[in-house]
């Protein structure tokens, strides 16, 4: 093995961005900064490279590239659509925790690369020096201080840390503290001579089934899933007589009009409905919008989660088995073979005419609305979705779960959004990085309180990406709120308008008043439009419980016989 007596900080900065690219991390997101300027100049010489101001706005956005990275497209290779971030020493490094929190919770692949003091400065008192060691402690799925270097380092070794770094950043957040010293000028160093790759295990067919299958059954799709794979679901499903309940980050939901997927759960399994127990539920991916299938969770004797993580998602405590694999579709045909459950056809046929009478409701009723209302506008969005579409947290995702219209598009389409904290900050940002790594217009549907908190995002259009359409729904303050109205009313409630900020940043404005409005300047064909639409929320508050009401169906029993 070579030792280097003298390294070039220049070429040890270099061969760090060449090694991420080469597991993948094609995509540099960089904020300014004195001691990251090495690794700055570095990243700039390799391309692909987002340079901001402002270290949240662009952690969230090299967020977005993660996102991205489940995402195959003709446009794309999604193994190499991933972001590393470089930031400066000092409160910069704090400024990532948001976007950092969320990476966390939503298994979002990121690498964050922070420049540090070395050793003899730390505990000084030396000027824009904190603690970044274990910073970011367990939001991080690896965290390491890497020494500057010196003669006892050499390439292979930091090679093999990279390596480890980008195994370890697969389905999290990655924290590498590096240190530098003045001056910053040395010799250069050569390649490695070896790389190292992880591979994980790719499927989990010998698992062995100790489960009674003469049950009644519930498959979940809780995430995106590729097209064979959930082909050879619907035959699963058709064979083993069980619904497949979808959430809306699933594109089956609005492209494949199959009678075994259920979109409309929400309303099926909402309290006040008659509902017969069900006894297994397998999920594919982890984390749910829905709140009412919670009351079937707590009850199914086995509660499977397949997912290709091992991070332990189970706040109900219910989950009973957790299936690891990467190779989805190995499993499901080992299933498809192998397993012959002898579940009644009544019970897959309840589901189907609970999924047609709800969706054949909400139609009845939407058609028939004159005034715009927020379920109402989300139903549109997705009417007229663009290729990507990302949805803000809080009020926009949980009624796009609850009522956007199932079987209805012909092209594909991929909806984003932050559930891992899902928190209203970033949202803005995040969506542009999707648009960004993916190369497609896209729709970013958002309250007025996201839109609020992530306005120097806009900053970011002229990088990342030239078609974009913003919808805010805009009802003063976060309609999620009227829960606390004494509250609500006195601290949280706003005047705000938008139509300045879409001048200041060059956006097309249009304040809608109505659907044929909304309809209109949802078919603009290119730029960026910033559309909002005022709303109340008492009134949408209201409209929740009457759609309840009316999407009620006591007369619908299930009979196992």
């Amino acid at each position: 093995m070579l030792l280097f007596c003298s390294f070039s900080l220049i070429d040890w900065s270099e061969l760090i961005i060449k090694l991420l690219a080469h597991y993948g991390f094609q995509y540099k997101f960089i904020a300014p900064g004195a001691r990251s300027s090495l690794l700055a100049r570095a990243a700039l010489l390799h391309g692909n490279c987002v340079v901001h101001f402002d270290e949240r706005s662009l952690a969230f956005a090299a967020l977005g590239v993660g996102k991205a990275s489940q995402i195959q497209t003709s446009k794309t290779n999604a193994s190499k659509t991933k972001a590393i971030l470089i930031v400066t020493s000092g409160t910069a490094v704090g400024n990532l925790w948001p976007a950092v929190m969320e990476a966390s919770l939503s298994q979002t692949s990121l690498i964050l690369l922070t420049a540090d003091r070395p050793y003899e400065l730390r505990d000084t008192s030396a000027n824009q020096t904190l603690d970044q060691v274990k910073l970011f402690n367990g939001y991080v799925r690896w965290q390491f201080d890497v020494p500057p270097p010196h003669h006892e380092l050499d390439a292979d070794w930091l090679a093999s840390t990279l390596a480890y770094a980008a195994f370890k950043a697969s389905d999290g957040p990655v924290h590498l503290n590096l240190m530098f010293r003045e001056p910053f000028a040395s010799y250069p160093i050569p390649m490695p001579k070896k790389l190292v790759e992880y591979v994980p295990a790719s499927t989990a067919t010998g698992f062995e089934w100790s489960l009674d299958w003469q049950q009644k059954g519930l498959f979940i799709v809780a995430q995106a899933m590729d097209d064979e794979s959930f082909h050879l679901l619907l035959q699963l499903a058709q064979q083993w007589s069980w619904p497949i309940l979808v959430e809306v980050f699933c594109h089956a939901r609005y492209q494949y009009k199959h009678s075994c997927v259920i979109a409309y759960h929400e309303t099926i399994c909402h309290k006040t409905m008659p509902f017969p127990d069900a006894n297994i539920i397998i999920q594919f991916g982890e984390r749910l919008i829905s709140n009412h299938l919670i009351t079937i969770m707590k009850k199914v004797n086995q509660y499977v989660v397949v997912s290709s993580s091992t991070v332990r998602v189970d706040p109900l405590k219910a989950v009973t088995t957790r299936i690891c694999v990467t190779n989805v579709q190995s499993l499901l045909k080992f299933w498809f073979k192998t397993l012959r459950p002898t579940t009644k056809p009544q019970w897959l046929s309840w589901w189907q005419h609970l999924n047609f009478c709800v969706g054949y409701k909400l139609r009845q009723y939407f058609a028939q609305e004159i005034k715009l209302s927020e379920p109402g506008v989300l139903r549109m969005c997705f009417q007229y979705a663009k290729p990507l579409i990302f949805v803000g947290n809080s009020m926009p995702i949980r009624d796009a779960n609850h009522f956007v219209e199932c079987h209805h598009l012909h092209d594909p389409v991929h909806v984003f959004a932050n559930r891992g904290v899902s928190g209203i900050d970033g949202n803005l940002a995040t969506s542009m990085g999707v648009s960004y790594a993916l190369q497609e217009p896209l729709m970013c549907i958002l309250g007025d309180l996201a839109f609020l908190h992530d306005l120097t995002s806009l900053h970011l259009l002229r990088q990342l990406t030239k078609h974009i359409w913003v919808i805010v729904i805009n009802n003063q303050g976060g309609g999620i709120f009227e829960l606390i109205p004494n509250v609500f009313n006195h601290y949280f409630h706003h005047h705000d308008h938008f139509e300045h900020v879409a001048k200041q940043f060059d956006f097309h404005y249009y304040a809608v008043n109505n659907w044929y409005e909304l309809a209109l300047h949802l078919q603009n064909t290119k730029g960026a439009n910033l559309i909002e639409i005022q709303t109340n929320q008492l009134e949408n508050a209201t409209l929740h419980k009457k759609l309840t009401q009316y999407t009620n169906l006591f007369s619908v029993s299930f009979h196992s016989d």
